[in-house]
């Protein structure tokens, strides 16, 4: 197999080394565009495009005309690197001061007819301490306000609004800026020591000819946005790496799908170990999907992510496993047909936590409710079957079957799923209208008897029985305590009679009882019986 190759699909619409072609648009009240100064911060190529701020007026920008349209692909974005060299003197991202958001991206038609996309602050990273940053935006994204009528997007730049003005310099920079779907995409890899790895991609994108603004590294970790695509339809992808923190950049002007990893080809191999995934802003547009387009080869351990969107396995004829690998107020994790086996599910952000198709494949999981929705969901595909759950547990669930919503499992495939819980905790359900689940587990029966007095009656024959086929369930005597003290291994919840009757010769002699009560599924059956003196039987000549 050839060594690794990391590449992107994003088009040139300025890198800023051009020595003139920029402009600015029509709100613009400070610098015109200066051009190839060494002397001034840029990120990518030799210059940036830079602006003196030193008016005292709200609003500077910078553009370039791209010269045709620009075609954003589905889920894709224009980047923009942008500079402003005194963060103090730009608003926050509310727009506090000056009511325009500090830092904002113009795209229009022309420079008169653009919309605004905020998009950071005085108060979003890497402020307060400053420094470059690159901004996505999907014109298909509401701008946050209008200037004339936005049509089109031809010129493209960004602004800056300010409640302080530096008297000297030029503070305002904007660098290359590009369009795609934004993909930082992996292929190949051979041998022990030269798989696809994240440090690899990064170091091609902090090339300095480069810097792509997808996977950088930072401090502690990578910085990533857009796709991370692992594989392509052409080309198989062997990706092998572990003990990675990557921060999912705030991204507020994108589609939902913008942050994604895709893994592509059949024949790719991807294995990720101690990966560690974290949402830097929960109010961003991306919070970071998985999706398997195509069955490759996945093995994720010992991983986790926090706070993103959905996760899609799918399994084919090769292997997804998910081993011990925790899932922190993410979004629907969809099974898929993939191993689960010691994973966390800690207070999934929707109404389920977990699609499911497959409980044979999953165990020793533990679901944590943050006291809305339910811990599975099961999939259509499972009516009319049978599976055995082991090891699994859940908290904070209802303790109780029902439809608050809040049940562990939640059937709606139209037809009977039964469950057998080989160890671990019993689950609630929630069957919709059309949909039976049969919960097939060991519970605690138990049944005390005692008489009037409340003293305890030993040697009372005790009978339980289904009350759909007189199935014989319990058949024996109390103890000294009084007491029957079993288990039931059947389908819950379960309705049952139950029947206890004392007259024997040369004893206290009972009126016989007998009640309809109900196995419960989590519960089972604890039931204290009261039994009368037999007037009749008792009577003495």
């Amino acid at each position: 197999m050839a060594a690794p190759t990391y590449t992107e699909d994003l088009t040139d619409i300025a890198t800023g080394d051009e020595a003139a072609g920029w402009t600015d648009f029509s709100t613009n009240d400070q610098g015109s565009p200066s051009y190839e100064d060494a002397d001034y911060p840029y990120i990518q190529g030799s210059f940036a495009v830079t602006q003196t701020c030193s008016k005292s007026k709200t609003l500077g920008n910078l553009g370039y005309d791209y010269g045709g349209a620009i075609n954003i692909p589905t889920d894709g974005a224009i980047l923009v690197w942008q500079l402003f060299a005194s963060p103090f003197a730009i608003d926050d991202y509310a727009g506090t001061q000056t009511t325009y958001a500090g830092m904002h991206v113009l795209i229009g038609a022309n420079t008169s007819n653009f919309g605004w996309w905020d998009v950071g602050g005085s108060d979003k990273p890497p402020n307060p301490y400053g420094g470059f940053q690159c901004h996505a935006v999907n014109t298909t994204v509401a701008f946050d306000r209008e200037t004339g009528t936005y049509t089109s997007d031809q010129v493209v730049g960004a602004g800056v609004a300010l409640h302080a003005y530096p008297s000297k310099g030029e503070p305002h920079s904007v660098d290359a800026i590009r369009f795609g779907r934004c993909s930082s995409i992996f292929e190949f890899g051979e041998g022990v020591a030269n798989y696809a790895t994240i440090a690899g991609f990064a170091a091609q994108n902090d090339a300095q000819a480069n810097r792509w603004g997808l996977v950088q590294e930072t401090a502690g970790g990578y910085l990533w946005q857009g796709r991370l695509q692992l594989g392509s339809v052409a080309n198989l992808v062997d990706f092998r790496d572990s003990d990675r923190t990557i921060f999912i950049k705030w991204t507020p002007k994108v589609t939902a799908n913008f942050n994604l990893i895709e893994i592509i080809n059949a024949d790719s191999n991807v294995e990720m170990t101690g990966f560690t995934f974290l949402v830097l802003d929960t109010s961003t547009a991306s919070k970071g999907r998985l999706l398997m387009t195509d069955d490759a080869d996945v093995a994720i351990d010992k991983c986790t992510f926090i706070d993103m969107d959905s996760f899609i396995f799918s399994v084919g004829v090769n292997t997804v496993t998910i081993n011990d690998t925790t899932f922190r107020r993410c979004g629907l994790v969809t099974q898929g047909g993939a191993v689960f086996d010691g994973c966390l599910f800690d207070q999934p952000s929707g109404t389920v936590g977990f699609e499911v198709d497959d409980l044979d494949i999953v165990d020793n999981c533990v679901f944590n409710s943050d006291g809305t929705g339910y811990a599975m969901e099961l999939d259509a595909s499972m009516a009319g079957n049978s599976y055995t759950m082991s090891g699994c547990s859940f908290n904070d669930y209802a303790a109780t079957d029902g439809s608050t919503g809040n049940e562990c499992i939640y059937n709606a495939t139209g037809g009977t799923v039964t469950i057998s819980v080989g160890s671990g905790q019993i689950p609630t359900v929630h069957d919709d209208g059309t949909s039976t689940t049969i919960i097939t587990a060991s519970v605690v029966l138990y049944i005390i008897v005692k008489d009037e007095d409340g003293d305890p009656i030993q040697n009372v024959q005790v009978g339980v029985y289904k009350t759909s086929d007189r199935t014989q369930i319990v058949n024996q005597d109390t103890d000294v305590n009084g007491e029957i003290d079993t288990s039931y291994s059947g389908s819950t919840p379960e309705e049952v009679e139950v029947r206890c009757r004392k007259s024997s010769s040369g004893a206290t002699k009972y009126i016989n009882y007998s009640s309809i009560q109900t196995i419960a599924t989590t519960t089972g059956l604890s039931l204290s019986v009261t039994m009368q003196e037999d007037p009749n039987n008792n009577a003495t000549i």
